[in-house]
């Protein structure tokens, strides 16, 4: 059986973090891999970084391309993967030396198409964050569209026949939310067996998407690719699923991604922007969906507020 595993890992300017990234690849106890290395247009010594770990280590191999985003490096990637399974980690982030081992494990012993573990945010400094949540198995479509569950796209393992049979790519051009857009869309495909095991190290840098300044032309982004996911789902009906039932709950989610979104504006100082999206027509629909009795006490007051649309409450957000 053809178990070798394709790992695509996207990189730009990360020449500080790739070797210490591939590293983490070569430690693994799992060694059926090959590591599909694309530069994305980086302009520091990242290729050359690389270009020396290739010589020691022929299952590396490195793409070099113009800078085109990490959906375009990715797409790049799993089109030049020859392995059975796909897995995806990002030139700054690493794995534990089990991550493949107990993923794959997992997968085998669940006749799964994807197993995922969990992970834990590395800070400067070497300080370590995990994050619990619930370990879902099995068609978890629900838990991760309702935010039960969190799956990292660094975190997962996968058939490879299930992406391409789904025709799964990620997004080129989509700023912030791409990861999301993809699980959602291939956690509606898969049966899946969950790994209790932080075995992810996700890190927090400055300059990452996750400390940048906050500017809604780009975080809308994700709220699109929710969107575009949602379709993507309900166009192909899942087996096994209520279609009623999904669509209220991916239609509530978006909802309440929207409200938080919208908040976020508010806070930020793009209150003009925020009406705009308050008075579209298809982004009411949205908001529409939510049931307000059933927040939490602190969410409800800032529906109320973001929906109130009056400046006086939204003076008052921004003191929140």
């Amino acid at each position: 059986m053809n178990n070798l595993v394709s790992i695509i890992i996207p990189a730009y300017n990360v020449e500080k973090y790739i070797g210490e990234c591939l590293a983490s690849v070569q430690a693994q106890t799992f060694a059926n891999w090959q590591a599909i290395v694309v530069d994305d247009g980086s302009t520091d010594k990242t290729a050359e970084v690389i270009q020396t770990i290739i010589q020691q280590d022929n299952r590396f191999r490195l793409i070099r391309q113009p800078n085109g985003g990490v959906s375009k490096a990715r797409n790049t990637g799993i089109e030049a993967a020859t392995g059975a399974y796909l897995a995806f980690l990002d030139g700054d982030d690493m794995w534990e030396p089990a991550f493949l081992a107990e993923l794959m494990k997992a997968l085998q012993a669940g006749k799964a198409d994807m197993a995922y573990c969990g992970y834990t945010h590395l800070y400067a400094g070497g300080i370590r964050r995990k994050f619990s949540y619930p370990y879902a198995s099995g068609r978890v479509l629900f838990d991760v569209i309702q935010g039960k569950t969190q799956i990292h796209i660094g975190a997962i393992l996968v058939k490879k026949d299930l992406v391409d049979r789904s025709d799964l790519r990620f997004t080129e051009g989509c700023l912030v939310g791409q990861d999301q857009e993809f699980i959602w869309k291939l956690v509606a495909q898969a049966d899946v067996q969950a790994v209790a095991q932080e075995l992810m190290l996700y890190r927090i840098r400055s300059g990452s998407a996750v400390t940048a300044q906050w500017k809604w032309q780009k975080h809308i982004h994700a709220l699109q690719g929710f969107k575009r996911a949602a379709e993507y789902i309900l166009q192909h009906a899942p087996a096994g699923y209520d279609c009623r039932q999904l669509s209220q709950a991916l239609h509530e989610r978006i909802g309440y991604k929207l409200y938080k979104f919208i908040w976020r504006m508010i806070k930020n100082g793009y209150d003009e922007e925020a009406l705009q999206l308050l008075d579209n027509e298809e982004y009411n629909r949205y908001l529409s969906c939510l049931a307000p009795e059933r927040m939490k006490a602190v969410d409800r007051l800032k529906y109320g507020i973001v929906t109130a649309k009056a400046g006086i409450w939204w003076k008052l957000a921004k003191l929140f």
